[in-house]
């Protein structure tokens, strides 16, 4: 998962950054906002078919939501709150990019249906690690994609003009993860059961 090989540089990379950040009164909230205000921008400019224009604004938004955690690990100030709202600015962001997608192809039934498979996934993503997570599995890294490689796909179809090849990958990657993860919970969960059988 790529994500993950970015994380094991970019924290290092970046904290001379995050602490001149720090340093300017910047706090991970801030970040988590300016993120979402930028993805929302993206979903309009998205819907008005200005492509690359929206990717530029969604690849801002992007960096912001990559180093909002970053920053509260950095200054010590990781809340439950600030993971709570992390994840709700998330999904927004996502419904936004989604709406705005929708609106631009509305009279073209399948890049429709790719777009709510897609978000299909991605939601239903979230819900499988939400619900793993009440009963202590964590499943954060497993699947084949994060949001991190959605937008990262999302960008690449918008700036050389293939949305509809990025949506099929999109349809097809996020309900793969969702499956990984059931398939994952399902084995902790099989292997708990005999870890306690056997105690």
């Amino acid at each position: 998962m790529l994500s993950r090989w970015v994380r094991t540089w970019y924290s290092r990379l970046l904290q001379p950054f995050l602490l001149l950040l720090a340093g300017f009164g910047v706090t991970p909230t801030m970040l988590t906002i300016s993120s979402l205000l930028l993805i929302l921008v993206s979903g309009f400019v998205l819907s008005q078919n200005h492509l690359i224009i929206g990717g530029i604004f969604l690849l801002l938004g992007g960096l912001l939501d990559g180093i909002d955690g970053e920053l509260a690990r950095v200054t010590n100030r990781t809340t439950k709150f600030g993971a709570f709202l992390d994840s709700i600015c998330d999904h927004s962001g996502d419904f936004a990019l989604s709406l705005g997608l929708l609106w631009l192809y509305l009279r073209a039934s399948t890049e429709v249906v790719l777009i709510f498979a897609a978000l299909f996934g991605s939601m239903l993503g979230s819900l499988v690690r939400s619900r793993a997570g009440m009963v202590g599995i964590e499943t954060k890294d497993v699947g084949l994609v994060t949001r991190f490689e959605r937008i990262l796909i999302l960008l690449i179809g918008l700036f050389t003009h293939r949305i509809t090849v990025a949506l099929w990958i999109l349809a097809v990657l996020n309900n793969l993860a969702v499956l990984q993860r059931v398939i994952y919970v399902l084995r902790v969960s099989l292997l708990q059961k005999r870890e306690s059988v056997v105690e």
